[in-house]
């Protein structure tokens, strides 16, 4: 009974070890370049159990050790994956051969992860080619000009709060201040309210906030089940992806979308997404391809601060940083927006996209989207008033 225990437990790792061989021999098979296995591991197991290093920093790390090739293959777990390097490929991908490459990983189609896997970067085919048809027609440089106000709102309360912080203190956190800013700005224009995080440390939504973008041992795991498993596994042992900040955030939503039924209009995202169903609804219209839901709204939404919050956030500083320490290019970059001022009265939507060197200084490293530069813009009108 023993030896037979072992030779059933023998022939196990054996088979484990030739299907991990086949799983891991994917890329080499094909004369492609590609991340060792025991790399691979290692990188899991430290978000897993350390996390001590974001898991961008070992996308970075393998990105420099592999100069000279355009592309080396990776392992999501046993899945392979490709990471791209040439800018000339990454652009025939995402724009000229987009059509081949639109499907994206999706979550299971439990009921409680409903809301968080309508989301437009968790779905696909006609399902996201819809989904965006609803999203892109809000980001018209029209629609922004329609939302600037509550930008600039923000705004002034910021350079209010530096000021009252640069007299109190020698030193200033820029990315904890950007961050509330950014958190009071897509409080007020994707979920309209005002939640004013940047004078109130102790504010839920941005704690929330702060918990929906965080890694833990219990979000990698799931992570690593959403790599590894199919969706059928995922909802039959009933793992979620729905967290309780997104809970938080959903129900924020609801919420708000119940008032605006009754007649609170703000001009913000809400108000767009509510406007096009209210236009799909309206009998003299066709019937819409893909109609639209709360659930959609509520995705959108809760997306808008996913993606926005600590992005932006960090740019900002990352912006600030620089120019402190290029103090020719804050002048001259200071100066450009003194002559705008001028000769305008102020700095509006148009002003800030018609500024030459405000466009360089967001161009050097990376194209950020329009909506990013709104969001910018008290920075340097802060640079005039305070001459800093």
């Amino acid at each position: 009974m023993e030896a037979s225990t072992w030779t059933v437990g023998l022939a196990v790792v054996l088979l484990f070890i030739v299907y991990c061989w086949r799983k891991f021999s994917y890329w080499s098979s094909r004369g492609i370049p590609s991340i060792p296995v025991f790399r691979t591991f290692y990188i899991y197991l430290h978000m897993i159990f350390k996390r001590t290093k974001p898991f961008w920093y070992f996308l970075n790390e393998t990105y420099h050790e592999n100069e000279g090739n355009n592309f080396v293959g990776a392992y999501e777990i046993f899945k392979p994956s490709l990471i791209v390097r040439d800018p000339g490929l990454v652009k025939r991908i995402m724009i000229q051969d987009f059509d081949h490459f639109s499907e994206r990983r999706t979550v299971g189609k439990s009921k409680k992860d409903e809301c968080f896997g309508e989301m437009l970067f968790l779905i696909n085919g006609s399902h996201w080619k819809g989904v965006r048809s609803i999203i892109s027609p809000t980001f018209t440089s029209g629609r922004m000009r329609q939302m600037y106000h509550l930008v600039e709102e923000k705004a002034d309360a910021l350079i209010e709060r530096l000021q009252r912080h640069c007299e109190e203190k020698s030193f200033v956190k820029t990315k904890t201040i950007y961050a509330r800013y950014v958190m009071d700005v897509i409080g007020t224009c994707a979920f309209g309210i005002e939640c004013n995080s940047i004078n109130n440390e102790e504010e839920e939504f941005c704690k929330k906030a702060s918990e929906l973008n965080a890694i833990s041992a219990r979000g990698t795991l799931r992570g690593i089940a959403l790599l590894t498993l199919p969706n059928s596994v995922l909802n039959a042992i009933g793992i979620s992806f729905t967290t309780p900040p997104f809970l938080f955030f959903q129900r924020v939503v609801e919420e708000t979308i119940k008032n605006r039924e009754m007649g609170v209009k703000r001009g913000d995202f809400l108000d767009l997404l509510l406007e096009q169903r209210e236009e799909q609804s309206n009998s003299n219209t066709k019937t819409p391809k893909y109609p639209i839901k709360d659930s959609t709204i509520v995705a959108q939404s809760v997306l808008f601060l996913i993606v926005g919050h600590e992005t932006i956030a960090g740019t900002m500083a990352f912006v600030s940083y620089y120019l402190a320490r290029n103090p020719h290019l804050q002048h001259r970059l200071r100066q450009e927006l003194r002559d705008i001022v001028e000769e305008h009265g102020t700095l509006t939507y148009q002003t800030i996209m018609e500024a030459p060197f405000l466009d360089a200084i967001f161009s050097g490293d990376e194209q950020l989207l329009n909506f990013l530069d709104i969001f910018l813009f008290f920075l340097f009108y802060l640079l005039i008033l305070l001459e800093v």
